[in-house]
């Protein structure tokens, strides 16, 4: 769920008595905006009680903008707190409001707070019927999921269709991602690949790269060796902190299955040199299966020396049950 605010942590200690005095002034514009803002401040601080009051002093006022806006705070705040029940209440107040930002971002938590599905997609309707920049596209994700949830994939292809129509910079790419994902489960390989393809080419920081690896898993599926090693090698260039490395172990391994040796080591280098907690064990300990495997034994043995550093849960586990056959043991 998400909210609005305008409050800043670095205001001066003295901001909630300047919020007090503007609310006493009783003016029509300045008493509900630092109601608003002294419930952003006091919820900062942990004042949830205190949060609510202020909340409900901006709400209760009517006014045009912060009303709507501290509903919808207000219900994000319940909603943490385990008041669904006042949570769903004054979402409905954001929503009825008619706001043209706040009512649609209400609809889209409204639809993440039901727990009754047929709610919730109501709620995810009234978001993207609004047409709201952002929170259209996002209701549409929203709503793919939870039609996939349900068995609906015709419902959830054309949420996520919708979702990548509307080009939002990061729910287009997201859907692309769900939709691949969708597609590929119905054994809709060529739909999986034009959706992961989307995604890609969005160049989004994260889903491009996560779509690149996905797509090389799909490709390696269908024993397109050449497409899979080519999407690999974009997510591996990319850099992104988990898909890089995950491309590169995939890349390696593959690669080993081809007797590609020296590109299967450069892969597992790669992601042994990225650092990352789970998977450069897993190359370490890949990377001495392929040396053990061409002879190379004191190779084997650094490389699986690096896996059992790592203290990784499996990686250093099977790295010290390799180290312990006779060939790694005796050299």
């Amino acid at each position: 769920m998400t909210k609005s605010g305008e409050h800043g942590r670095d205001d001066i200690a003295g901001a909630e008595q300047a919020y007090q005095l503007a609310i006493d002034s009783g003016h029509a514009d300045r008493t509900p905006k630092a109601a608003f803002n002294l419930g952003v401040l006091r919820e900062d601080r942990g004042d949830f009680a205190g949060a609510e009051w202020a909340y409900q002093l901006a709400i209760d006022s009517g006014h045009a903008d912060q009303a709507p806006k501290a509903a919808v705070n207000l219900g994000v705040l319940r909603e943490g707190r385990g008041d669904f029940a006042g949570a769903e209440q004054v979402l409905q107040l954001a929503i009825d409001s008619g706001h043209t930002d706040m009512a649609p971002m209400a609809a889209v938590n409204l639809g993440v707070l039901h727990d009754d599905q047929d709610g919730a997609e109501r709620a995810y309707r009234l978001a993207i019927d609004s047409g709201h920049a952002d929170q259209a596209p996002k209701a549409a994700v929203n709503l793919g999921v939870l039609c996939e949830g349900r068995g609906d994939f015709a419902g959830a292809e054309r949420a996520y269709r919708l979702a990548i129509d509307l080009g939002h910079a990061d729910m287009a790419p997201m859907a692309a991602v769900n939709l691949g994902v969708l597609c590929e489960g119905r054994g809709d390989f060529a739909g999986a690949e034009r959706a992961y393809r989307l995604a890609i080419d969005s160049g989004h920081a994260d889903l491009a790269a996560k779509a690149a690896v996905n797509l090389g898993v799909l490709r390696e599926g269908r024993e397109d060796f050449a497409g899979a090693e080519q999407a690999y090698q974009l997510a591996i260039d990319s850099g992104h902190a988990d898909q890089a490395p995950q491309a590169a172990v995939n890349l390696g391994v593959l690669c080993h299955s081809r007797k590609d040796f020296a590109g299967a080591e450069l892969a597992f280098q790669l992601a042994i040199d990225s650092g990352h907690a789970d998977l450069a064990p897993k190359a370490a300990f890949n990377l001495g299966v392929l040396r053990e495997d061409q002879g190379d034994f004191a190779g084997a043995e650094r490389a699986y020396q690096i896996a059992i550093d790592s203290g990784h849960p499996v990686a250093a586990s099977f790295a010290r049950e390799a180290m312990m056959q006779p060939r790694i043991r005796d050299g």
